[in-house]
This record gives structure tokens, sequence and C-alpha cells, in this order.
């Protein structure tokens, strides 16, 4: 499942031979309405439109009424005027695939209404057997919770990445509105140029200043802020980016790249760091100034939004939780 909005869903899948797809859906398992995908293929996507806002579908894909999936649901994204709603956040999920399936279990068990992946996703984003190996771990997620992902370093903004996904915009950075939040997603993976006076700045500018919903979340690869440590990337970031980030009032900026926990807070705008998904973990051995709160641990960030307060929760695989926050708008 993927871009979901208040009124349409796109549904993605792949067959081993070419065929005709369709998919059924409606409020119960008795459907109603259908979609076809009328190209001989092996790989579909289907836009369900006309959908009531926060709103639980059945669905099931079929090829030449032969059903090809089980019965699925999913939930349409919420309204403005909708106020609670729940996310996932977590990322690098390249290698260590048996910690990336007890990352994405937990995140089942949560149930959120949508998740958000900070990047490096694959360990080889040009090897179709990394990314055929990451759907089979992420699939039954996939089938009931829509995946917002970034670009990161190792995608090495292979096509693979654009074929695989239906994003908003131009995929590479992109916003969507999901009830009383706007959610920003931008390429800072060291393929493409961020500053001031590049298309992503510029739009990343209008995109910030337009935006009217009392939520502001913004999430990208390289953090711009880490007691891991900070390199030259990590500077350009915090020279060009973060002043944005204050002067337009984001509440939260979610980063992966280091793989650990790590939540600092700077000019009172919340950097989170979640880069615990299944790659090698990186041990934080000092703290910065900046630093709240730190775990060198496999984790996801579980984040309930309840009106003006924001409640995060980081969790291991387990169910343990080891930093539990609040936050109001800024």
């Amino acid at each position: 499942l993927q871009s979901v909005t208040t009124s349409t869903i796109i549904v993605v899948w792949e067959t081993d031979l070419p065929s005709h797809g369709e998919v059924a859906y409606g409020e119960t398992e008795e459907y109603g309405l259908s979609v076809a995908d009328p190209a001989v293929d092996t790989r579909h996507a289907v836009t369900l439109t006309g959908l009531v806002p926060y709103t639980v579908y059945h669905y099931r894909v079929t090829s030449g009424g032969a059903p090809l999936s089980e019965d699925a649901t999913f939930r349409t994204a919420a309204g403005p005027d909708q106020d609670t709603f729940t996310f996932v956040v977590f990322g690098d999920t390249r290698t260590r695939d048996r910690v990336h399936q007890t990352v994405v279990e937990r995140i089942r068990a949560l149930a959120p209404d949508f998740a958000l992946h900070t990047g490096d996703l694959v360990a080889h984003g040009n090897s179709p057997s990394d990314w055929e190996t990451f759907f089979e771990i992420e699939r039954e997620l996939m089938a009931s919770v829509p995946l917002f992902p970034t670009l990161g370093n190792h995608e090495v903004n292979n096509p693979h990445y654009f074929d695989l996904f239906y994003l908003p915009g131009n995929e590479r950075w992109y916003a969507f509105d999901y009830g009383n939040a706007r959610f920003v997603c931008l390429q800072v993976d060291g393929f493409v140029d961020f500053g001031p006076g590049s298309e992503q700045y510029t739009w990343l500018e209008e995109t910030l200043a337009a935006n009217t919903r009392p939520w502001l979340f913004v999430y990208f690869h390289v953090p711009p802020y880490s007691s891991l440590r900070e390199g030259p990337k990590e500077t350009e970031i915090q020279r060009t980016l973060v002043p944005l980030f204050k002067q337009y009032g984001v509440d939260v900026v979610f980063n992966g790249h280091h793989h650990n926990y790590q939540r600092s807070m700077v000019d009172d705008v919340t950097y989170i760091v979640t880069g615990g998904g299944g790659a090698p973990i990186y041990e934080i051995t000092r703290e910065d100034d900046h630093l709240l709160a730190y775990k060198n641990a496999y984790h996801v960030v579980y984040v309930t939004i309840a009106g003006d307060t924001l409640t995060s929760v980081g969790m291991t695989p387990e169910g343990e939780e080891f930093d539990r926050f609040t936050l109001t708008p800024r």
C-alpha cells in the first residue's frame, strides 16, 4: 500500500508470470467495487479513488477471477479536522534480515495508521535480490500499513527505487498532509543538492511556508545532529536546512544513517535519529550537549497525535519502552 490520501490509495503487487490484475474493495468483505489493471505484466499498480477519510476498507487482489491475496484491510488518511492518529518511524533495514523481520513484527503489533522509513531500505540499491528480500519481509506489513520512504545513501539513487515505489511529487522530495499534520520528505543522501538556490531547497522553503496545520514534521536520511559523529555532510545540513526548520516552526525532524536511537533538541526543534531497523548497531560512547536520550539498540519509534499533544515512544522489537516523551506544537 502506497501514497494513501483521504480519498485514494495505490495498491501495488507483482506476479511470477505476466497477467491481468484487479483489486476488489469496499467497506465490508463483500467488497462491491473493483478497479482493473488491463496491462498484461508482472508488476501492477492501481489507484483506488472516491474513498472516505479515515475509514477502514477491505480489499483483495485477483487475476482472472482467481484470488492472488487473502482479504486485507487498510485505513484511508485522516482529514484536516481529524486530530488523532498514529504512525511509526524506522530506518536502516538494509542488513540482518532476521532483525528487520522482528522490527516489522513489532510494527504490525502496534498497528499504526502509516509508517515512515528514514532510508537505507536495502544494502545495495542496484540489486534486485536485495529489493526482493526487502519486500518479502515488509510484505504483510505493507498489505495493511502504507509506507512513505526516503532515499538513503545505500539506495545509490538507483532506478529500482523509483520503479518500486509510487510516491507523491517527484518521489525524491515530497509532502503529504495527514490529519492535523504536514509531513515533508527530503532527499539528503549525498546524491542531489539541497543547498540554497537548488530546486530542492526552493521547494522546501515554499512547502514549509505554506503549511497551515498545527504539526509539522520533516524526515530524510543523514542527520544534522548526532553524538556519534558530525562530519562535513552533517555540518552542511546544519548550515543550510536547520535555519529553515527553526524559521518555519518544524516540530520534529526524523533521520536515519546512524544505526542507533538518539533524541536531541536544538532551538526548540526535536531531532530524532532512528536507524535501528536491522543494520549493525553503532555504539554511542559520548553525549553531546544537545542529546536528551539515546539507545544503542534495534528499535522503532511509535508516535501518537492527540490534538495538541504528541507522545513518542522508542521501543525495541521485544516491546521494551526506552524513551517516552510528549510535545506540543511550536
